[in-house]
């Protein structure tokens, strides 16, 4: 942070430093420092798609959804093929319940990158949450494929599973999942399920 600091001071607009100490901010939690650097930033350089998607970034983690989605949106109109800024609004678009346009942004996300399994494992539990289990697993193996240690698809294939009456298939992912699952509150609600499953 010092260095970056010293490198700003001798050249107020050395972009690169500013965003550096702005990440390096945001890394300590420190969104109120860094949210400064990221839109000094994009005074200097309104263009910067990283400066956006940063910016973006920090304000969600504020809560400020909405002001994120519009940076987000900026970062897409200078890079439109930007595959993780796509998964980002729609995580941000699922968080406030625009579901549609959330599984919108996780395919354009796919399309640009096929192999991006987070994409594909959000898209299954969409398909999952509206019923479509064969859909919904052909999305889940496409994300474990991609990354065979994704934890929530492999807790949506375990899910498909039970639904099939294939309980034994089903607790075997489980138990997979919450080894691979770090989130603690999606690993206890794997382990509702295993509990429930086990009875």
């Amino acid at each position: 942070v010092k260095a970056y600091r010293e490198a700003i001071k001798r050249d107020p607009s050395y972009v690169a430093a500013r965003l550096k100490l702005g990440v390096a901010y945001q890394d300590q939690g420190q969104l109120e420092m860094a949210i400064p650097q990221y839109r000094e930033v994009l005074k200097l350089r309104p263009d910067d798609a990283f400066g956006h998607t940063n910016l973006a970034c920090a304000l969600a983690e504020q809560g400020k959804i909405e002001p994120a989605i519009e940076e987000y949106k900026k970062a897409l109109q200078i890079n439109p093929n930007d595959a993780e800024v796509y998964f980002a609004l729609g995580g941000l678009y699922e968080n406030k319940g625009r579901l549609d346009l959330a599984k919108r942004q996780y395919e354009e996300a796919l399309r640009l990158e096929p192999n991006f399994a987070p994409a594909a494992t959000a898209i299954g539990w969409f398909l999952y949450d509206k019923g479509q289990d064969d859909f919904a697993m052909d999305y889940f193996s496409r994300a474990l494929k991609a990354n065979p240690e994704d934890a929530q698809a492999t807790f949506g294939v375990g899910r498909i599973y039970e639904e099939k009456r294939k309980p034994e298939l089903a607790v075997q992912h489980y138990q997979r999942a919450l080894a691979l699952e770090k989130d603690p509150d999606k690993k206890m609600r794997i382990l509702n399920f295993m509990d429930k499953l086990l009875g």
